[in-house]
């Protein structure tokens, strides 16, 4: 069983620097984070781009609030994702990520409010 959120989705950190990270997660032959027609479920979808702008933050925030879309089907497949912090202030930081296919194709996006854990 898993321990934590990062044990369930095992992603792959790939850079944490300067306000951005990049995330890669592998989901294929993941079913239980499917749904019955076979796509990741929301939520996935949710969870992976919280984790690349909370990472982006190095950690130091708990998310307030988050908005994402899914703007096409997320296979479970290979998947790229990015972080960036867009403004940090000392209490509050606002940051935003994408996840992408193999084929290079944005099928999320989302955008979160932190608040400082510090």
């Amino acid at each position: 069983m898993a321990e934590h959120i990062m044990d369930l989705m095992k992603p792959e950190i790939r850079r944490i620097e300067g306000g951005e990270s990049e995330l890669h997660f592998d989901l294929t032959g993941r079913k239980e984070l499917t749904i019955p027609t076979g796509v990741v479920q929301g939520g996935i979808v949710a969870v992976m781009l919280d984790m690349a702008m909370a990472m982006a933050a190095e950690g130091g925030i708990t998310t307030a609030s988050l908005q994402y879309e899914i703007l096409r089907p997320v296979m479970p497949a290979a998947l790229e994702v990015r972080g960036r912090i867009v403004r940090q202030g000392r209490r509050i930081t606002f940051a935003e990520a994408v996840i992408e296919n193999a084929e290079g194709e944005i099928v999320a996006k989302g955008t979160q409010t932190g608040i400082s854990m510090t």
